[in-house]
């Protein structure tokens, strides 16, 4: 009876992990207690990937390497871990280990490892890998549809013809007063050039606490600095004073006309899934209480921005008449849309898609406006003509209120990893990015300055 119970559990994990889209590897030289614990513990460590505890899961899956040296099943969860921390090498040294073991460990093995491959810029293995998985799917026109496959394909040769033609660009690390080890993303200037705020996941948040409820970092405050007018340099960040930061995610969007901060906040019972609100910053440079946005001006519009979704970006023109922001709400095109509203003879208008022109199947994440409200900013990673991952765009506003095809900003402001945020200084020649470059970086996701004054936009 014992001897049934135990071979019914093992086929109900299995049952289990296979519903899951992922194998283990299975040791025949373990009895079948070892083999069902081992299995059962790599399928915990996926669930902690796929709840985003990936420092939790690669603990798991490292411990049963410890006691399993050949586990493919482990050596892939490791590899997945380390690719959503970005750390690309070594997740391409455990793919490999686990393929060498058992080449079908998981059903999308070559899709990942094309993804790797991507972000290494091993443009030639990725679209090789790209098209072995996308033989797997034996034509199946849905499936190779929704598996994105033939857009990673686009994306590997736009960015080898990318990269073999760089814009004339000089990228700066705008050094240790604003970066850190830490994720430092958002970063934006006033209207007058002379405050950046930006956005960091540091261990000195307010309340020092992380975010259990999704990737177990700390929570994201807003982050300051003055720029020093003798010296023409940013002074040392600070966490901006005053009620902006709470114990939960708090950060910097950009700035109104009247010199307000556009912020974003998340927190749990106040907002929907994350609004977007602005602060007043008093004489003394204490930022007030942030409220919604336009909800002194107009409550029904107000409500409208900040829906039950998730509201991620926004800015505004000088002028004060659009308001361009980013929202998941349901009936856009993709994951994530930009949107607009508009002030017409001193009147909110309801917020409109700002349509398929800029908006894609796939997620825009964030927008900027420059000050005469002609160009636009953002980053997307739902076009072809991409290098891959985000990647930022611009586009200019015609003459019948259109906007014109996106350009992708090239190489070397766009790279095969993450380029997250933009904001552009109001004189137009430098652009400030969140981003992974290789220059002097801090360990992390860090602020850049790129002069752009040369480049044809």
């Amino acid at each position: 009876m014992k001897n049934l119970l135990l071979i019914a559990l093992f086929f109900g994990i299995g049952n289990s992990y296979a519903s899951m889209e992922y194998q283990s590897y299975r040791d025949t030289s373990k009895n079948i207690i070892e083999a069902t614990k081992l299995q059962f513990k790599v399928a915990n460590g996926m669930d902690m990937f796929y709840s985003y505890n990936y420092r939790g899961a690669l603990n798991t899956f490292r411990e049963v390497l410890a006691l399993d040296e050949k586990n493919a099943g482990a050596m892939f969860g490791i590899a997945r871990c380390q690719y959503a921390l970005g750390k690309f090498d070594l997740a391409k040294e455990y793919i490999d280990r686990a393929m060498k073991i058992d080449s079908t460990v998981d059903r999308d093995v070559y899709l990942i490892r094309g993804q790797i491959e991507h972000r290494l810029e091993l443009l030639d293995d990725a679209i090789a890998d790209y098209e072995k998985h996308k033989a797997t799917l034996n034509g199946k026109e849905k499936l190779i549809e929704e598996s994105g496959v033939d857009t990673y394909i686009a994306q590997c040769k736009f960015a080898k013809e990318a990269m073999a033609n760089p814009e004339d660009v000089k990228i700066t690390n705008i050094g240790g007063e604003i970066n850190t080890s830490a994720p430092e993303f958002a970063p934006c200037i006033s209207q007058d050039g002379r405050i950046l705020v930006f956005t960091s996941r540091r261990s000195d948040t307010k309340g020092g606490n992380v975010d259990k409820n999704f990737d177990f970092m700390y929570y994201s405050d807003i982050y300051i600095s003055d720029l020093d007018t003798i010296t023409g340099k940013w002074t040392k960040a600070v966490p901006a004073h005053g009620k902006v930061n709470t114990e939960f995610h708090d950060g910097a969007l950009g700035f109104t006309p009247k010199g307000k901060m556009l912020i974003y906040r998340n927190i749990m019972k106040v907002t929907g899934s994350g609004d977007i609100y602005v602060s007043k910053r008093s004489k003394t440079g204490k930022w007030a209480e942030p409220k919604p946005i336009l909800e002194k001006e107009d409550k029904k519009i107000s409500k409208k921005i900040n829906s039950s979704y998730f509201e991620s970006s926004a800015t505004m023109t000088a002028d004060g008449k659009f308001i361009y922001f980013v929202s998941e709400r349901p009936g856009g095109l993709g994951r994530a849309d930009i949107y607009v509203v508009e002030k017409k003879s001193g009147a909110w208008q309801e917020p409109k898609n700002v349509g398929a022109t800029i908006n894609t199947k796939g997620d825009e994440k964030s927008v900027f406006i420059s000050l005469d409200g002609n160009t636009m900013y953002f980053s997307s990673n739902g076009y072809k003509n991409s290098l891959g991952s985000y990647d930022i765009y611009v586009t200019h506003k015609k003459e019948d209120g259109t906007w014109s095809e996106p350009k992708n900003m090239g190489y070397p402001i766009n790279t095969t990893k993450e380029e997250k945020t933009i904001s552009i200084s109001p004189d137009g020649k430098t652009a400030y990015v969140s981003a992974y470059y290789d220059i002097d970086s801090k360990g992390n996701a860090d602020v850049f300055t790129i002069d752009i004054s040369k480049l044809n936009k």
